[in-house]
């Protein structure tokens, strides 16, 4: 099993991420600004704060690891941006091969007139910004765009397509997590985007579904 490391470890969905790569067998190293022990032996953590920690200092920690999963969010510019974009450069010089980007629904498509503007503009901008940086970059990466994140019980079914396939919907958190343990190790995800809502489809059925699209 892969090392997999998790940004925005102690997160609502971050932490549903790094208890489901355990739970599946991997060595999780769960990251973020103000760590908690791990429940499991094979979680370690470490603190970093995308704010400000460095490309140099995010190579340190990213040594030995196999992938990486972005699941951090916070201020859009210094966090979801420019923290993701350090992330990426860091991944790639300390030889990480893998790399999974949580971002949202929205970006890269129209939205609702009420996304638009202010704040909204500079928050989807930055998740784009870091698609970006991550598509062009060396990285097997694959990005996931969820709709509305709900905090109920997952229900193991979901929808995955291209960016603006889909009506925008929500997805539960459980559920991110889930797609998330499913599409790691697989290496037929690498180089896809999609968008992830709640669906008919189990969550293998719709990532077989997706590869073949």
């Amino acid at each position: 099993m892969s090392t997999i490391a998790v940004f925005g470890s102690t997160g609502q969905t971050g932490h549903r991420i790094v208890d489901r790569l355990a739970h599946d067998g991997h060595d999780v190293l769960a990251i973020s600004r103000r760590p908690t022990g791990g429940d499991s032996p094979r979680i370690r953590t470490a603190a970093a704060d995308l704010t400000h920690t460095s490309v140099d200092e995010l190579c340190e920690i990213l040594s030995g690891i196999d992938a990486v999963v972005f699941a951090a969010a916070g201020d859009p510019i210094r966090v979801d941006r420019d923290g993701a974009l350090r992330v990426i450069d860091a991944a790639e010089r300390a030889g990480v091969t893998r790399f999974v980007l949580i971002t949202g629904m929205g970006v890269g498509r129209p939205r609702p007139s009420e996304y638009y503007g202010g704040f909204w503009d500079t928050y989807f901008g930055a998740k784009e910004a870091s698609e970006r940086a991550l598509r062009t970059s060396t990285l097997a990466w694959t990005i996931l765009q969820p709709g509305e994140l709900l905090n109920e019980r997952g229900r193991g079914h979901v929808e995955l397509a291209p960016t603006g396939s889909l009506p925008i919907s929500a997805v539960t958190r459980d559920d991110v997590a889930a797609v998330v343990g499913a599409v790691v190790d697989r290496a037929d995800t690498a180089g896809h985007g999609w968008e992830l809502v709640h669906g008919d489809r189990t969550i293998e059925g719709a990532i077989e579904r997706a590869v073949r699209r």
